[in-house]
């Protein structure tokens, strides 16, 4: 449905998907890196932060979540009671 790339040196790409899952893949090996789950339905909308070490992810499930870079750990969730999230803009 999404994608993003890395855009500092590692060669990541960034996906979400209708089985509600974002993956990190690796543009040399053509793996993936990690599959990062938490959302609870399909995913709309993702990116990279450009200065931070976060991919935020926006889903239909109505939350956006916040995940570190690096660790792929999920490091908070925003909930505003909307119905779903379709797009993300990031400003630096």
């Amino acid at each position: 449905n999404c994608l993003d790339f890395c855009r500092d040196q590692r060669p990541y790409l960034v996906s979400g998907a209708d089985d509600h899952t974002v993956k990190i893949w690796d543009l040399t090996t053509k793996t993936v890196v990690q599959t990062l789950e938490a959302h609870t339905s399909n995913i709309s909308s993702i990116a990279f932060h450009s200065k931070l070490p976060l991919i935020i992810s926006g889903s239909e499930d109505g939350t956006v979540r916040l995940w570190h870079s690096t660790t792929y750990r999920l490091e908070t969730t925003l909930n505003y009671g909307l119905e779903r999230c379709w797009t993300l803009a990031i400003s630096p």
